[in-house]
């Protein structure tokens, strides 16, 4: 055997990388391992010094508990018709000290029903041996959709000291049982280490007593009704991303929530942009990244009011980026934006990036255009309006696009609905008066009109050169003019590609 892997950290490097490469570890996403599972129980056979970093690697991760009982001597289960198991006979030490073994190599556990097809007696039998009430003892990651409503006194047995994070992501009423909060009320005692937390459809009184006194906790998601109180999370003090979907339809409670510092992020989801602006009437919470989702369009206006009641409750000088998501707009005049919609943002110069894609821009010139940008002078990412078809042409020309590009001179993500027939003819005078950034290379056109490919490439690759990329509108509803368009901004790019060319041989014969 070769020296190299009479080191452990390198074959456990090379182990972690066979089981890995089916996929990235993620909440949320259980890549099929079946071949990787097998190579390391090979490996785990193959010799000594192989075999506990093999086991270690193997079990890291379940999508539920059912391989730990199946792994138990034969003679003391069985599997029936449907699939579920079963005990045969008592469980003895033997049994436990097998189990125990392999549980504790298990760091990340659950996808959804984290008990499997195993019945609830056979689980409860060997819960009768976990002496220290934990029945994975190192677990990190713990992620439960669903739960047999006869094994939720079994939750508190995966609360370990070790676990780091938490996803209970059930938002049916049959899962949040009094066993179940009650379960939850005990996380500062039984998981003390908890930073990251995700909790669905629980009540604003639940959340309170399973998380106000966790001292790690840095990021926190809550799925809640509209009309609590959400006052208590101020007391989280190391809070540093705050996730809070409201499933209710009607007006939330005036909550008073100052947050200690401010959140690197936030995210608020509601059905309109209107709810979220009363929601946060009574709070000071700075941040670095607000994401505000809205599932009923609204009028440019609503969205204006809705950006002034933000302004110094979640809108503050320090903000960087701001998304704001809306499921589908209607193509109406009365939702296109305008100068006056922007004017709430145009307060914070700090910002680096701005996602607006969803929305109609077509009532924006050049004129107002160009004085908006001014106000971001560090901005890097720009999306305005080109997600989807837009029936009223845009009124933004080549000359507004300047604009940005001259008023943002460190833009590297740019996306910007633009009338590009209203390109002018090449003339002795450079395109875009001498405007250049190199740092853009994928731009998005969404639904651009466009009628001379080669014009229109000339104009861009003298102000974005380095140009790789350009995509139009989402395909979903398909237009009957996208694909026409597609392929004249296809031949744009490849006219670009053509002129940097050039321009590269012309340099190297200088």
């Amino acid at each position: 055997m070769h020296a190299c892997l009479l080191i452990p950290e390198i074959i456990k490097l090379i182990f972690c990388d066979i089981f890995y490469s089916s996929g990235n570890l993620e909440v949320g996403y259980r890549p099929d391992r079946r071949v990787s599972r097998c190579s390391l129980a090979a490996l785990s056979r193959v010799c000594h010094s192989f075999k506990d970093i093999a086991l270690d690697v193997l079990w890291t991760e379940l999508n539920d508990l059912e391989p730990l009982f199946s792994c138990l001597p034969q003679d003391l289960w069985t599997k029936t018709r449907e699939g579920k198991l079963v005990i045969r006979r008592t469980v003895t030490i033997a049994d436990w000290s097998i189990f125990e073994r392999y549980a504790s190599r298990v760091r990340v556990l659950g996808h959804s029903n984290i008990f499997g097809g195993v019945d609830a007696e056979f689980i409860h039998a060997i819960l009768s041996f976990s002496s220290q009430s934990i029945l994975v003892p190192n677990l990190r990651l713990l992620e439960c959709g669903e739960c047999p409503r006869d094994l939720h006194s079994c939750m508190r047995y995966l609360l370990g000291p070790n676990l780091v994070r938490l996803h209970l992501t059930s938002k049916e009423e049959a899962f949040w049982t009094p066993i179940m909060c009650s379960t939850l009320s005990s996380l500062c005692r039984r998981s003390p280490r908890l930073q990251i937390v995700e909790l669905a459809a629980t009540s604003s009184g639940v959340s309170e007593l399973a998380l106000r006194e966790l001292p790690y906790l840095r990021n926190l998601e809550l799925t809640l009704h509209g009309n609590e109180d959400f006052s208590w999370l101020s007391c989280l003090v190391g809070l540093q991303e705050l996730s809070v979907e409201i499933t209710a339809p009607f007006a939330p409670v005036k909550s008073h929530f100052r947050a200690q510092s401010s959140l690197n992020h936030l995210v608020i989801h509601s059905s309109t942009l209107t709810l979220i602006g009363k929601m946060v009437v009574g709070w000071v919470v700075p941040c670095t990244q607000l994401i505000l989702f809205s599932e009923i369009p609204e009028t440019a206006p609503a969205v204006e009011r809705a950006l002034r009641e933000l302004t110094d409750r979640v809108l503050f000088d320090g903000l960087k980026i701001i998304v704001l998501y809306v499921y589908e707009v209607p193509d109406l005049i009365d939702n296109a934006f305008t100068l006056r919609t922007f004017t709430p943002l145009m307060h914070f110069s700090s910002l680096k990036e701005i996602s607006l894609e969803r929305f109609c821009m077509s009532l924006l010139d050049d004129d107002a255009l160009g004085s908006i940008v001014k106000s971001w002078p560090n901005l890097e990412n720009l999306y305005l309006g080109t997600w989807r078809f837009w029936k009223t042409p845009p009124k933004i020309t080549f000359r507004g696009l300047v604009a940005v590009l001259s008023s943002c001179p460190n833009l590297r993500k740019l996306g910007l609905v633009f009338d590009a027939k209203k390109v002018a003819l090449p003339t002795a005078e450079k395109p875009g008066g001498g405007v250049s950034n190199t740092n853009i290379t994928t731009f998005g056109v969404g639904c651009s009109p466009i009628a001379r490919p080669l014009q229109v490439a000339v104009a861009l690759s003298a102000v974005l050169p380095c140009l790789k990329e350009i995509k139009v509108e989402s395909a979903l509803p398909e237009r009957p003019d996208r694909m026409a368009r597609q392929v004249k901004w296809d031949e744009v790019l490849e006219d670009i590609s053509v002129f940097t060319l050039i321009r590269r041989q012309e340099g190297m014969r200088l």
